[in-house]
């Protein structure tokens, strides 16, 4: 294959669209997302011109010289996301017409047929699969010899660095997007997890991204343990933070041996207290031992434990979710949720089934709605009186003195075996839950909430998003129209019909 005179261009964007309608990212928010890092590592880095950006971080991608720069535009991101996947590659065939865009990601895998026909290439696979596109396009000199990611290219001052030592996991969680993968749990070389934590040049505290940093592997956890100990010990490495499933509290020495290692702090899935919801949502694994059994060994250990909470208006009651956000707040013994969300109903998942089967889905349900914030199918109670619960999740109202109090009480029983950066951090997630915009970059008052939400699917704005920056030809404006799961009637839309049986292999659009 010929050459080109200059580097090919390749652009990769993690798109985002803000649940807040935030229009100016959240460069405060721990964890970032990394992904577009990752994909970097498929191409050799003195044979390609990179950039990346993320969503996320800086908000809306709309400086139009962008659009026009690349050759390859590389798209990612949540499910909700693929709308604005679906925007960001109508933007791009305008001003950069000869410009292959990839996409991949749960909601590409998930809906073949539709990104088949919006994307050039619609990836089915890990992000190892961008170098054989990347191959067919450019050549094969333009794929790395070596991958790895590039953090180096990411232009963050956060907290903390970024780090993986494995994918995918080996539980089936009900609404998980990792379930409808099916993919099974996959350890990464120690070699190449080195290789990621020697690559910052800064070192800070490193949080790994893993889906689940204990995995099945007990002999390959333990050398894992046995690496971040030494490169603490030699102060190539601060500390670290991962996520870990339930089942790792179900060894004593596992706490003793992290904590040895470096641990800073571990997240892990609680997701309820309620053991039913638990059942329901086919996390067995947290009924192992009691959970608040296991938040308290982990906080005795010198360990910061943080989780989320998720409600699930479907089939739990008002009065019990509210009680279960009552004891949460007034139990000092825990710290409270690092989030508070409702249970999503993802693409693929189980649940989505289930929603889709017993047509629980509101009428005019939209993919862009699947933020953990908007109702996207009928709870138990009148839908008038779970809004304002709902609404509550993102902001928690009228609590502030519940959570000053809370804040106090644990300061004042885990002081002594938390540091003063691991109490900081568990109180200003306190704070958070009462002002988001402290994580959120918000440079106008006047943007601080959205009046118009309304927290229903049938109803929310689309947001002024779906708004075109420039004229498009009409064939590309239909790339802003949402992605609806239901029509008027409440049944099945069509387009997500014809994308439920999935496709085993990549996609690529002919002609």
């Amino acid at each position: 294959m010929h050459r080109p005179a200059r580097k090919p261009r390749v652009l990769i964007v993690i798109a985002h669209f803000d649940d807040s309608r935030n229009p100016n990212g959240r460069p405060n928010f721990v964890p970032q997302g990394v992904g577009h890092a990752f994909l970097a590592g498929a191409f050799a880095s003195s044979e390609v011109e990179l950039m990346l950006y993320s969503e996320f971080y800086s908000g809306p991608l709309a400086d139009e010289k962008m659009f026009s720069w690349p050759d390859m535009l590389v798209l990612t991101g949540v499910t909700s996301a693929f709308d604005r996947m679906r925007q960001l590659a109508a933007y791009t065939r305008v001003k950069s017409p000869k410009c292959v865009v990839v996409a991949g990601g749960p909601a590409v895998r998930n809906l073949p047929r539709t990104s088949a026909s919006t994307f050039d290439y619609a990836c089915n696979g890990d992000v190892e699969e961008l170098a054989t596109v990347a191959q067919e396009v450019f050549g094969p000199h333009v794929v790395a010899d070596h991958f790895r990611p590039r953090f180096d290219l990411l232009t963050w001052n956060g907290p903390v660095n970024y780090a993986e030592s494995s994918r995918y996991c080996n539980f089936r969680c009900s609404f998980c997007a990792l379930t409808a993968e099916n993919r099974p749990y996959a350890a990464y070389d120690l070699d190449f997890v080195e290789e990621q934590l020697r690559s910052y040049r800064r070192p800070k505290p490193v949080l790994f991204v893993d889906n689940n940093f204990y995995g099945n592997n007990r002999s390959l956890f333990y050398q894992k343990l046995d690496l971040l100990e030494d490169l603490v010990k030699r102060r190539i490495l601060p500390g670290w933070l991962a996520l870990v499933t339930s089942d790792f509290f179900s060894d004593p020495m596992n706490l003793t041996r992290a904590r040895e290692a470096g641990c800073l702090g571990l997240f892990c899935g609680v997701e309820s207290f309620n053991a039913d919801q638990i059942k329901a949502y086919n996390k067995r694994q947290n009924l192992v031992l009691p959970q608040l059994e296991v938040i308290r060994a982990c906080l005795e250990a010198g360990i910061v434990f943080q989780y989320g909470l998720l409600f699930d208006p479907t089939v739990q009651l008002l009065e019990d979710m509210e009680a279960e956000l009552d004891f949460v707040l007034n139990c000092d013994r825990i710290p409270l949720p690092a989030f508070l969300s409702l249970t999503i109903p993802l693409l693929g998942t189980p649940l989505f089934h289930d929603r889709l089967r017993s047509k629980q889905f509101l009428p005019m349900a939209k993919l862009r709605d699947m933020d953990g914030y908007t109702l996207l199918t009928r709870p138990i109670d009148e839908l008038e009186r779970v809004v304002p619960f709902v609404r509550s999740l993102a902001k928690l109202n009228g609590h502030s003195r519940q959570i000053a109090r809370h804040s106090f009480g644990f300061w004042r029983r885990y002081r002594r075996s938390l540091s003063v950066r691991q109490m900081t951090c568990l109180i200003a997630n306190s704070a958070r839950l009462c002002m988001p915009s402290l994580i959120n970059n918000r440079r106008s008052p006047s943007l601080t909430h959205d009046e118009t939400l309304t927290y229903i699917t049938s109803s929310q704005p689309l947001g002024p998003l779906y708004q075109p920056l420039f004229a498009l030809p009409e064939h590309l404006r239909q790339n802003f129209s949402p992605t609806m799961i239901t029509d008027e009637a409440g049944e099945v839309h069509p387009d997500i019909a014809g994308n439920l049986t999935r496709l085993s292999t990549p996609v690529r659009e002919q002609g």
